[in-house]
């Protein structure tokens, strides 16, 4: 089986079974933390994916790293994958939790790359755009690409909208090579 399918089948299991009582934002929150912990150490990332500890040994640590720092559900959750021996793919059910969450709440993910760093009234107003354009809300990441010499490349959901003046130049360039 895929990791991704894995990973999606995890995360719908995982939001489907979240407590009454546990907040979700918080729950979401305690996971963007825990992400940010295995990305931002290897030793800890080389934790979740040995496979020659013992599923006992990654419980009590997993246990004595984050028991004071995230919710019981998160922990439980974090548990609950090295009780199933899938916490080689914690990183990966962690963002399909997120995209599966984003789904069920009719958030479309967007990525938009521009030459210069955008001001946070430009982005507000390229937002709005993006959601009467989508009809959905977004959720925005923003790049700086110097490389795009001028405007922007936007990424909503599975189209990409290039207005960046280096496809302006590379199409100019085109119509001339083919004589129009």
């Amino acid at each position: 089986m895929s990791i991704v399918r894995i990973a999606n089948r995890f995360a719908e299991a995982i939001l489907d079974a979240i407590p009454e009582g546990t907040e979700r934002t918080s729950f979401l929150s305690d996971l963007r933390d825990v992400q940010a912990s295995i990305r931002q150490s290897r030793e800890l990332l080389q934790f979740f994916q040995s496979p020659v500890l013992s599923p006992r040994l990654k419980r009590d640590t997993i246990t004595a790293l984050f028991a004071e720092r995230v919710g019981a559900y998160t922990l439980q959750v974090l548990l609950f994958l090295a009780e199933k021996e899938r916490e080689e793919y914690v990183l990966e059910v962690i963002d399909a939790v997120f995209e599966k969450n984003r789904e069920r709440e009719g958030i479309l993910l967007t990525s938009i790359h521009s030459a210069v760093e955008l001001t946070g009234s430009q982005q507000a107003a390229l937002n709005a755009a993006l959601e009467r354009m989508s009809g959905k809300r977004v959720e925005s990441r923003y790049d700086v690409d110097t490389d795009l010499m001028g405007g922007l490349v936007v990424r909503l959901g599975d189209t990409v909208y290039d207005g960046s003046v280096r496809q302006q130049l590379k199409r100019l360039r085109d119509r001339f090579v083919s004589g129009a």
